[in-house]
């Protein structure tokens, strides 16, 4: 199906691995120009190489903090002077801390997840939702999560920030509709992301277990077998949703709340 991203410029926050790393890579075989914005300049110039020669896509990145309102206000206007425009924006910024006991989760974990979850995608949104209006519209897709519908245990910060984020989507979806910018939200479940590889190795060596992978059916059983896939997800099958949502083919699509969860019932 083409999805008549060809040429369009997506800015994707939190490129650097990870959910945005897939969606990158999909939207530059998709045909779109990417900008992509991480903290870690390292880490975020190796995954631009990698995405442009996979995909062949023009790729421009700029190293910036995006939970800062100056850095994000500078690296969209160093956007918009390279590519001119910005059609699609993607907010995929939001590390999960885990955090066992609800005496340990101070006011410091909980407002470090709602300014990475929340406020780096309403910061981003208020720096773009301008430019897309000036140009007569565009798409804004945040990645929410599975947990913001669901209980999942040491996570209720993080999971509370991803509810804050769909609502902000919903409403966002309604304010801009008039001016042809569309929102939506996915929703993912388990995925093996790099950081949730990362988190899962302790627990897998102390478990006996091979790979991260061998740790999914204990997993998903702990959480009442939320999820009904037999395995967890790819960041490039979130990467394939955004682009969807992002795309022409989605034109009727706004304030989506998207499960890309392997089957849930949520």
């Amino acid at each position: 199906m083409e999805l008549g991203l060809e040429g369009k410029v997506a800015l994707v926050a939190g490129a650097s691995e990870g959910m945005g790393r897939g969606t990158a890579l999909v939207l530059g075989a998709e045909g779109a120009r990417l900008a992509l914005v991480a903290r870690t300049a390292a880490t975020l110039e190796k995954t631009a190489a990698e995405v442009a020669e996979r995909t062949g896509a023009e790729v421009a990145h700029f190293a910036a903090d995006v939970i800062d309102t100056a850095e994000i206000e500078r690296v969209v206007d160093e956007v918009r002077q390279k590519f001119g425009n910005v059609d699609v924006l993607v907010n995929t910024v939001g590390a999960c801390e885990t955090v066992p006991e609800l005496a340990d989760r101070t006011d410091d974990v909980w407002q470090r997840a709602f300014d990475s979850v929340l406020m780096a995608a309403v910061r981003a949104c208020r720096a773009v939702v301008p430019i897309m209006q000036e140009q007569g519209g565009g798409a804004i897709v945040n990645i929410s999560a599975m947990s913001a519908r669901h209980w999942i245990p040491r996570i209720e910060h993080y999971s509370a920030a991803k509810a804050a984020l769909a609502h902000f989507t919903k409403n966002l979806a309604r304010e801009f509709a008039h001016d042809h910018i569309r929102s939506n939200a996915v929703m993912p479940g388990w995925i093996g992301s790099e950081s949730v590889r990362r988190n899962l190795e302790p627990r897998c060596r102390d478990l006996g277990l091979e790979s991260v992978d061998d740790y999914f059916p204990i997993g998903n059983e702990r959480m009442g077998g939320v999820t009904w896939a037999d395995r967890m997800g790819t960041p490039e099958e979130i990467g394939n949703v955004v682009a969807f949502l992002a795309s022409e083919r989605a034109s009727y699509v706004n304030g989506a709340l998207v499960n890309v969860d392997g089957g849930s019932g949520f």
